[in-house]
C-alpha cells in the first residue's frame, strides 16, 4: 500500500513539473519588446554579461563606459556606421546630470537602424 502511494505521488509530482517546464517555455517573453536580436544576428556583437529582459539588456555594475568602447569599436568591424553619437564623456556641462550613452547605426543591406544606449543607475 505504501508502495501505490508513494508511485502515485511520485507521478503527480513529475507531472507538475513537467506542467511548470512547459508553461515557462510557452510564457517566454524574454525578447517580445525587441525588434532587433542580437543573439539571431551574425553581425550584431554581444557585450559579454549583458542578460536579455523584456526590452532591454541588464548588467550589474556600473559597466556603461566599457560597454560604450565595445560597440564604437566592435560595430564598424561588422559594416555599421554610426549616424548618431553622444555620450556623458562629450558633454563637458556640469548643469547635465546624466551618466551613459546613446548612438544609432545603419549598415547597407540592414533594414531599420540599431540604437543603442546605456546608463548606470544606483538605484535599480
Amino acid at each position: 500500500m505504501f508502495k501505490n502511494r508513494f508511485v502515485l505521488y511520485e507521478f503527480i509530482f513529475n507531472i507538475l513539473v513537467t506542467g511548470f517546464v512547459v508553461y515557462q517555455k510557452v510564457t517566454d517573453d524574454t525578447y517580445k519588446g525587441m525588434s532587433i536580436i542580437p543573439e539571431q544576428e551574425k553581425d550584431i556583437p554581444l557585450y559579454a554579461g549583458l542578460k536579455p529582459t523584456e526590452y532591454r539588456y541588464i548588467m550589474n555594475g556600473n559597466r556603461w563606459e566599457d560597454i560604450y568602447e565595445y560597440y564604437d569599436q566592435e560595430l564598424p568591424k561588422h559594416g555599421w556606421k554610426v549616424e548618431v553619437k553622444g555620450s556623458v564623456l562629450e558633454d563637458n556641462d556640469s548643469a547635465n546630470d546624466w551618466s551613459g550613452f546613446y548612438s544609432t547605426w545603419r549598415k547597407e543591406g540592414f533594414d531599420g537602424e540599431l540604437s543603442l544606449s546605456a546608463s548606470y543607475n544606483k538605484a535599480e
